[in-house]
């Protein structure tokens, strides 16, 4: 995936927030797996779920013996997935319209496209 690719996938999710806000709760979030960079739109509870099956993954890491350990704990970080507040997004354009604001997902894209 090229750089364009990613932010013109971010700028697709951001957009179906707005086109259907009502559908999700006060914390939309964009979860980004930085292994893959697959890009999923979720409500805050998705997030917290996903945050604690990332950490129970560690914990599990943690248990195992030897150098596996080491290798396991650093890859299940790998496959963590960032979040990203979707209302952070935004870039309102009226009292009532919002679109999805170039420049904050172009930071996001910093972090994976150096």
């Amino acid at each position: 995936m090229t750089r364009k690719e990613f932010i013109d996938a971010l700028k697709e999710n951001v957009q179906i927030y707005i086109d259907n806000f009502d559908r999700f709760d006060s914390n939309p979030q964009l979860m980004i797996n930085p292994d893959t960079l697959d890009i999923k739109l979720v409500n805050g509870s998705e997030m917290l779920d996903a945050i604690a099956d990332s950490e129970e993954a560690v914990e599990d890491a943690a248990f195992a013996e030897g150098a596996e350990t080491k290798e396991a704990s650093d890859y299940q970080v790998t496959r963590n997935p960032d979040f990203y507040a979707v209302t952070k997004l935004l870039k309102p354009v009226s009292a009532h319209n919002s679109e999805p604001s170039e420049a904050a997902l172009k930071k996001i894209a910093d972090v994976y496209f150096k």
